[in-house]
């Protein structure tokens, strides 16, 4: 019995060792709780001092430059304004609207980042008089624009999105308009400025309700816990999810300003889903759904968006309109009991039908032939680390009117062709040595062969103007009434014998070089090209551009050689601007964030045919497009210059136009390599008429 007393000890030391045993505990579950409050800590704040996103690459068009005497009608002007998304109204009230009045153009342009600088919002008017500019008269005598000038702002054509990237448009908070920070607060964290990251009547309330329901139907999460979980957590609902939640909402709190917390909390959330990319933000999730800036939305607007938050895809206004509808509407009336709008803005609030542009439509792939250029010069000119910046500024040479005008041309044109035809446009300043536009196939949006830029087919008598500019290049030898003889040749071409034929089968004894040019005679330049010699022909090629060596035989004097259009547009870019060769580029500038110039084309103008040869050849292609192979083009448009092309077994059909300003290449045939039966005046000249038709009808 002693031995069993001893055993156990006193109920006074019993206490006094599970006294000591809970201490213990409790002080290691103390030193736990500090360590990982301490971990939570460091994750928290260095993530949210420092880069909190990796913000996709911005690609934007080039920017209309406005002046004093330019070739320009009201309705170019119009056309440019309704691309940037500026509404038409009747009295101007704030940036990114517009106002007709006899014949002038009332602008409030957006503020903007330009490539050389920032630019605030100011507000100009552009008076035409005769399809010119007459004059230009700004508002602000502060203005410190050159006189008589003016740019509008570029449209942003793209996102560059890596894998490892979400979609977003950062904003500051000043940026974000006065009634979408009161909307958000009121229908999701009213006491957001008083309470410290986590408010318990919120949560007992949502508890209470929960239950009573059944099921949850309210949240008792502030702004800050939703901010927390949706930068640092999973969307798991657990207990300990909740835990971690409320614990960074306490450190952001602490370490952090509400108005820090609230620009965060408006450049994280999600807004709804673009295709396989989630739309984070209210900056993005204005442009998604409305193609215009968070400052710009009007009170229905700004209540649809801040109503998705409940619910993104429950609510998606897109598949699911009726129910948007409703939830804006209970928003809207709670901005009413609120005071945020008097009765009339409330009526007519809710009159406003829900307006939305089409899903990917405010960027994503729209231009995806053009962007494919532009990453393309990417990677030549950028080293790989610095694509891989956070928000780099790309600016390009891009433009959406004549881009819109070429995507027209090709539906109109393509209608009544076989389904199995292709086709690819180039559009290219000459001047200035940039693309402008790209179309890479039958639809526009496909996103898939690049028929543009990697199509590569016979061009057929695009390669006479390449004989003949060399041969001009003589004047001691050639001039475009040089006689040349039309008879029968025979010849040994790629170990095959060879007896090129004309197209109407017919010989014609001499005739001149102006003649074979207008009317595409194919023995007589075969000839030509003899007597220059196939070195010549490939040196004339290099020169004009042609950046890859290729072999040529006898029958590449009829085109027998394969380039794409985008090659073709270098080759003809030299050829209408005098002589003068630029590479063709798509970037003009690329900065970084802050605005630093990371890369800045550099035009290098190398003359490569004097302006006398080129003169000459530029008169005898306009004649060509008066009374030769492209005269249903010159019944309409006689100023133009150009040259039609037709491969063997009438597989490929080209034509290439020019003007004082533009070089244009237009290419259809079958992926297949069969034949279309079209020749170039049949199809791509067609297709050229169709795109001049809508052009001149807005630019003079």
């Amino acid at each position: 019995m002693n031995a069993a007393k001893h055993k156990l000890p006193p109920t006074a030391e019993m206490l006094r060792y599970l006294g000591w045993t809970l201490l213990k505990l409790g002080l290691a579950l103390l030193a736990v709780a500090a360590i990982y409050l301490l971990y939570l800590d460091s994750k928290v704040t260095q993530s949210f001092q420092g880069q909190k996103w990796q913000v996709p690459a911005q690609v934007f068009g080039r920017s209309l430059q406005l002046q004093q005497g330019q070739p320009l009608t009201l309705g170019a002007l119009v056309q440019e304004l309704e691309l940037l998304q500026y509404r038409r109204v009747s009295e101007i009230t704030g940036p990114g609207q517009f106002r007709l009045a006899n014949q002038a153009v009332d602008i409030y342009r957006r503020e903007f980042y330009f490539a050389d600088g920032y630019a605030p919002a100011e507000r100009f008017v552009v008076q035409f008089r005769q399809q010119r500019i007459e004059r230009i008269q700004w508002s602000s005598p502060e203005n410190t624009a050159a006189p008589g000038i003016a740019r509008l702002e570029a449209p942003l054509i793209e996102h560059l999105i890596s894998a490892q990237q979400e979609d977003r448009e950062l904003l500051r908070l000043e940026q974000v308009s006065p009634l979408l920070r009161d909307t958000l607060l009121l229908v999701e964290d009213r006491d957001f400025y008083r309470h410290h990251g986590v408010a318990p009547l919120a949560i007992l309330r949502a508890f209470l309700v929960n239950l009573s329901a059944g099921r949850t139907v309210q949240g008792g999460s502030t702004l800050t816990q939703q901010l927390a979980k949706n930068m640092y957590l999973t969307q798991d609902r657990t207990l300990w999810r909740k835990i971690n939640e409320a614990l960074m909402a306490l450190i952001l709190e602490l370490r952090f300003s509400k108005d820090e917390i609230l620009e965060a909390y408006i450049n994280e959330v999600y807004i709804g889903q673009n295709f396989a990319h989630p739309v984070h933000g209210f900056g993005l999730g204005s442009r998604f759904y409305f193609a215009k800036p968070l400052n710009e939305l009007t009170a229905a607007e700004t209540a649809l968006l801040v109503g998705l938050i409940k619910g993104p895809s429950f609510y998606d206004p897109r598949r699911n309109p009726e129910r948007a509808q409703r939830r804006r509407d209970l928003v809207l009336r709670l901005m009413f009991e609120q005071h945020m709008l008097d009765q009339q803005a409330y009526r007519e609030a809710l009159e406003e039908p829900i307006a939305l542009v089409a899903r990917g439509q405010h960027q994503s792939d729209r231009y995806p032939a053009y962007l494919a250029r532009v990453r393309q010069e990417l990677r030549s000119q950028l080293q790989d680390k610095t694509l891989q910046q956070s928000g780099l500024r790309i600016f390009t040479y891009f433009d959406p009117v004549l881009q819109q005008q070429a995507e027209h041309a090709v539906a109109s044109s393509m209608r009544g062709l076989d389904a199995a035809i292709e086709t690819a446009v180039v559009l290219a300043d000459h001047r200035q040595g940039s693309l402008t536009a790209m179309v890479g196939g039958r639809d526009p949006r496909y996103a898939g062969y690049n028929r543009a830029m990697d199509a590569r087919r016979q061009i057929g008598s695009l390669i006479k103007p390449v004989i003949a500019i060399e041969a001009l290049a003589q004047p001691e030898r050639f001039d475009l009434q040089t006689t040349l003889l039309d008879a029968p040749i025979q010849l040994r071409s790629n170990q095959q014998d060879w007896q090129p034929q004309n197209f109407d089968q017919t010989f014609r004894g001499e005739v001149t070089l102006l003649d074979t040019l207008v009317y595409s005679y194919n023995v007589p330049m075969v000839r030509l090209g003899l007597q220059l010699g196939m070195p010549q022909v490939a040196a004339a090629l290099s020169r004009l551009g042609l950046q890859r060596r290729i072999t040529l035989h006898p029958a590449a004097l009829l085109g027998a050689i394969e380039l794409s259009p985008l090659e073709v547009t270098q080759l003809y870019q030299t050829l209408a601007n005098h002589g003068v060769h630029q590479t063709l580029a798509s970037i003009a500038v690329v900065t970084d964030q802050q605005g630093t110039v990371l890369y800045q084309h550099q035009p290098a103008p190398i003359r490569r045919y004097s302006a006398e040869a080129t003169s000459l050849l530029y008169d005898a292609m306009q004649q060509s497009v008066q009374r030769g192979t492209a005269r249903s083009l010159g019944q309409q448009f006689p100023q133009l210059a150009g040259k039609t092309g037709t491969s063997s077994d009438y597989r490929d059909s080209w034509f290439v136009v020019m003007d004082e300003s533009k070089v244009m290449t237009v290419w259809q045939g079958r992926d297949d390599n069969v034949s279309t039966g079209l020749t170039g005046s049949s199809g791509a000249l067609q297709l050229t008429r169709h795109f001049y038709r809508i052009h001149s009808a807005v630019r003079p």
